[in-house]
């Protein structure tokens, strides 16, 4: 497992982001250091991620921070 911060701050940023999780075939996640964690492939889930702290991105998925590269915190 992969666990990558990252920085959304914009609803253009979690449409972008969706928009790139959806590209992969493996499941992909965002958490807090609290413990909540949301589908990273849902829109509303990632909207409400907005109000975590911080912000990860994590999966099975090998090449992650190469997806996300432009979120990379």
């Amino acid at each position: 497992m992969q666990k990558v911060k990252i920085i959304l701050d914009r609803q253009s940023d979690v449409i972008q982001f969706v928009s790139i999780a959806n590209t992969i075939e493996q499941d992909v996640s965002l958490q807090d250091n609290e413990g909540h964690c949301v589908n990273a492939k849902s829109l509303m889930g990632c909207l409400y991620s907005l109000e975590f702290n911080e912000l990860y991105v994590t999966s099975e998925y090998e090449n992650l921070s190469s997806k996300f590269v432009r979120f990379l915190a």
